[in-house]
């Protein structure tokens, strides 16, 4: 059960990255709400592979 949460984390870290980049490709500019999401997104996908990694049949 932790092994799926740990890709849970991984799969909302992925899809934060991602409105992030989304986001600031179509402003123009990247400003300190897609820095954060790009930086919590980050923290989040690699909280989730740790946890996948110790939790791993």
């Amino acid at each position: 059960m932790v092994f799926y949460m740990g890709l849970g984390l991984q799969l909302i870290g992925f899809a934060s990255v991602g409105l992030c980049l989304f986001s600031g490709m179509n402003k123009g500019n990247y400003g300190q709400l897609e820095f954060l999401q790009l930086v919590g997104g980050s923290l989040v996908f690699y909280l989730g592979q740790f946890v996948r990694s110790k939790h791993q049949g």
